[in-house]
């Protein structure tokens, strides 16, 4: 059995379009988390639902990913002490530095944002539950048909307005870099760790390439007409590029797809 929270975002949605004959169970709540777990003899809980967004600055909606994160583990363990709990933070958030750089397992995060301290506390709280579990710090999820209003996402934003009027502003400086893994290799790596029977605790960096946005414009632009309202004033170039190399030995795992 596979339990499932986030399920209607772009990597929920893929996780259940793969899950095949595994029996999954999608979690949905905001305030009040309803305690929806029976006993198994074979069970996991993947963990991806999350109100708060990077930027968002309201405390109560930080707390409250926190708080019913906990909720959640604690409810799940109590009738599944075996089950193994797989929950998806950010890299991103974590890593962004300065200065080229390339970041693995043994980097001290650095959150920018209280999204990525609310991130990490949850990941505190998981560790000291002792239990099974697998964080996934994660980096920019490409491949999906992102809404419009989704303030993340900037290579499915391009692809989505190619040879449209529709504008893509950004405010970021053209010369960083960000780190891209594609759904699909993403819920492939996902489904291994679902069907490993042996992972007690661990943490993994899951990125795939490193990639300047000038590179991702131009590539998306050589698929049509594009319209952008670029803003680099006063910003400073930022850097991230994430190794993946612990991940992939331990789950057997490679990347396929590559923006090109």
């Amino acid at each position: 059995m596979l339990y499932v929270t986030g399920a209607s975002g772009l990597l929920g949605r893929k996780v259940i379009e793969r899950s095949g004959d595994l029996a999954i169970k999608a979690i949905s709540y905001r305030d009040f988390v309803p305690d929806v777990f029976d006993s198994h003899q074979s069970s996991c809980l993947l963990h991806m639902g999350w109100s708060s967004k990077p930027g968002i600055k309201d405390e109560d909606i930080l707390n409250r990913d926190v708080k019913t994160s906990e909720i959640l583990f604690n409810q799940y363990l109590s009738k599944n002490p075996k089950g193994k709990i797989i929950f998806t933070s950010t890299a991103g958030d974590m890593y962004t530095d300065n200065h080229p750089c390339i970041s693995t397992e043994s980097n001290i995060p650095s959150p920018r944002t209280r999204y990525g301290e609310c991130k990490l506390q949850t990941e505190c709280i998981l560790e000291r539950l002792n239990c099974k579990s697998v964080v996934l710090r994660i980096s920019n999820i490409w491949g999906g048909n992102p809404d419009s209003k989704r303030q993340n996402g900037l290579v499915d934003k391009l692809i989505r307005v190619v040879n449209t009027d529709e504008e893509v502003q950004l405010s970021v400086n053209l010369s960083s870099h960000i780190d891209l893994i594609h759904v699909d290799d993403l819920v492939t790596l996902i489904y291994k760790i679902v069907n490993n029977v042996s992972m007690e605790h661990r943490m993994f960096l899951v990125g795939g390439q490193s990639i300047c946005i000038w590179d991702i414009i131009d590539i998306v632009s050589r698929k049509g007409y594009l319209k952008l309202k670029v803003d680099q004033r006063d910003k400073e170039p930022t850097f991230i590029s994430i190794d993946s190399s612990k991940v992939k030995s331990a789950f057997d795992w490679e990347i396929g797809n590559y923006l090109k």
